[in-house]
């Protein structure tokens, strides 16, 4: 098999395709992802920044909470807009990516979504590698068995024939390594590893962005992750580690809610933990929850249930309620979603 049949896998070739042909006859984008960024949601704005740059195309970027400090080593070709009515002209066409779901855009992007005549009737390009049937009125492109959506859009990209410059081919391989937990993750298969290659012939180096990606700490960080670590609960055999957050101990440590990405990884590291489970006060009665697990654990089928999602070995999403209430409701569900029994007060 040619290298490039595994950096671009021919089964999702016919849909790359479709979804290239949607990208070069249609103009005046708006380009977006899930409402809070992380490395594969930026990875992929900018990547398709990139193109449409090349392509001539107008386009603007839009993240109401901006790009996260830890990913300022990619730079990024056009401002990043916070709010819908800072937009520079009002866009016919929105890129989605990274989600499938308008409640995953975020408030006012969402609102658009759903009510016409807010943004005017935004038709939809939409590109992603969570289940779900999604929803682009153009055309949805859905490969859950994808490791990451910019795995999936260098594909839609080489079939709109664009240019992999060092920039564009950079951006791609970000997404490559968060999404995979740096190529430790079940998702780093032959294929990402090929894509990954075939990239850093065009410029990429996944040493220099792991290097900038994991070198930036502050002692402040440093020192949250160690009240953090004081205070991860074990029980139901040491299998499940569990710690919350309150905004409190975040803010008063001179944090944000940043600095806390890749701590549920860390939990997960220790040796008898199956399932590791961080959960995070975000505003007053309003928590965030990130799972995660090993081999054969699905955690995705746990987030489903309490309105959230991802995939098998890493899932998340919100509760409305205190920290108390949702940590306690985590451990419920986990426990009786797969059959543990807890020894302990956690």
């Amino acid at each position: 098999m040619m290298l490039t049949d595994l950096a671009f896998p021919p089964a999702w070739q016919a849909q790359a395709a479709a979804t290239a042909e949607a990208l070069l006859d249609h103009d005046s984008y708006l380009v977006a992802a899930h409402v809070r960024l992380d490395g594969d949601a930026i990875s992929s704005m900018v990547a398709m920044a990139h193109f449409l740059e090349q392509k001539n195309k107008r386009f603007a970027l839009f993240a109401p909470f901006g790009v996260p400090d830890r990913y300022n080593c990619l730079p990024v070709p056009a401002p990043v807009c916070k709010s819908l009515d800072a937009l520079p002209f009002v866009p016919r066409t929105l890129i989605a990516l990274d989600c499938n779901v308008p409640s995953r855009l975020g408030e006012e992007l969402g609102e658009a979504m759903e009510e016409p005549g807010v943004l005017g009737e935004l038709s939809c390009i939409n590109i992603d590698h969570h289940p779900g049937s999604g929803m682009g009125s153009i055309v949805s492109l859905i490969q859950p068995a994808a490791a990451s959506t910019s795995q999936i859009l260098a594909s839609v990209l080489r079939q709109a024939d664009a240019e992999f410059t060092p920039e564009l081919a950079t951006a791609l391989t970000l997404g490559l390594i968060t999404d995979t937990g740096g190529f430790r993750h079940a998702n780093c298969t032959a294929e990402v590893f090929a894509l990954t290659a075939f990239l850093q012939t065009r410029g990429a180096s996944v040493h220099t962005l792991r290097e900038r990606l994991e070198k930036n700490w502050t002692k402040e960080r440093l020192n949250l992750w160690g009240h953090m670590s004081e205070h991860v609960e074990l029980s139901c055999q040491e299998r499940l580690a569990v710690c919350a957050l309150s905004l409190d101990e975040l803010e008063g440590r001179g944090c944000r809610g940043e600095d806390t990405e890749g701590f549920v990884e860390h939990m997960r590291e220790l040796r008898s933990v199956d399932v590791a489970c961080f959960v995070r006060e975000q505003n007053i009665d309003v928590c965030k929850f990130s799972l995660r697990s090993v081999e054969n654990v699905d955690v995705n089928a746990i987030a489903s249930l309490l309105g959230g999602g991802g995939h098998r070995n890493a899932a998340g999403g919100t509760l409305v309620m205190s920290l108390e209430r949702a940590k306690s409701l985590l451990l419920r569900t986990i426990r009786q979603n797969l059959g543990w029994q807890a020894d302990d007060k956690a």
